[in-house]
């Protein structure tokens, strides 16, 4: 069968497209960022990039490769849509149809014009149901007190906001909110909230509760540790059966070399 992966950056296309191939699958890949994972070149029978507002030739493409299936993962930077001049029009005619420009709706709105093309737009668990982490303390490093009470409370809020269709991430230390995710994106909101105490913030990652995984699955990797490293952040909280964890000997070990606590609840 032929499928396709829409993708960001980070390495998380490149691992949905290795598990394709590894099913047996020629998967046409079309990166809509400058800053790819390079392996996608090599896993992909066919790769091509385009901008992320030329929906028109992106659906044509995958019409073209007889493809049946697709799947858009990676981290998409939502500041394209301050440049209107790079979207063609059947791009600025979702724009125009929708209420609201939060992630889900945007990501919906364009699933919708895919699947009315005639290409399904996959869950993403049906390739990568495996790189969910179990439940519990996956670190050395176990909370404290005060970690386990910013986690729960960092957690609740991560929920809240997730629903409203703001973010997914929030940074609280000692019960205080220190940033709150928007169009940014999780590693700057990282940043954003570390700069406002001296260490030890706790970072909680959450989805909305009828998440839809074809798309905007929360993940962490590697690079989410780097950040929390950078930043000196005490603790990282993901939501267990709803978060992908990439990488995971390589994010544990970074994570267990800095001390830092990652709980799965």
């Amino acid at each position: 069968m032929k499928t396709g992966v829409i993708a960001g950056s980070g390495r998380l296309p490149a691992i949905l497209a290795e598990e394709m191939v590894r099913s047996g699958n020629q998967v046409l890949v079309i990166s809509v960022v400058r800053n790819y994972d390079d392996s996608l070149k090599n896993l992909a029978s066919d790769f091509r990039q385009l901008g992320v507002g030329q929906v028109n030739k992106i659906i044509n493409a995958f019409l073209n490769y007889d493809v049946e299936e697709l799947a858009i993962t990676g981290s998409i930077p939502k500041g394209e849509l301050f440049n209107p001049l790079r979207f063609d029009t059947k791009a600025l005619k979702i724009l125009a149809t929708m209420k609201n420009k939060g992630d889900s709706s945007i990501f919906s709105a364009v699933a919708n014009e895919i699947e009315s093309s005639g290409i399904r737009l996959i869950d993403q668990r049906q390739y990568l149901g495996k790189i969910f982490p179990e439940k519990g303390i996956l670190t050395k490093r176990k909370p404290s007190k005060d970690q386990l009470r910013d986690i729960e409370y960092g957690m609740e809020l991560a929920r809240k906001v997730s629903e409203l269709d703001i973010g997914q991430t929030v940074v609280v230390k000692n019960q205080v909110i220190l940033a709150v995710e928007a169009i940014e994106g999780t590693d700057e909101a990282i940043r954003r909230g570390a700069k406002l105490c001296k260490g030890g913030a706790v970072v909680a990652k959450a989805s909305k509760s009828d998440q839809d995984f074809r798309f905007d699955v929360p993940t962490i990797g590697p690079d989410t540790i780097d950040v929390l490293i950078e930043s000196k952040a005490s603790a990282l909280a993901i939501e267990f059966g709803r978060s992908f964890l990439i990488d995971r000997d390589l994010t544990l070990s970074k994570a267990d070399s800095a001390k830092i606590v990652i709980a799965v609840i």
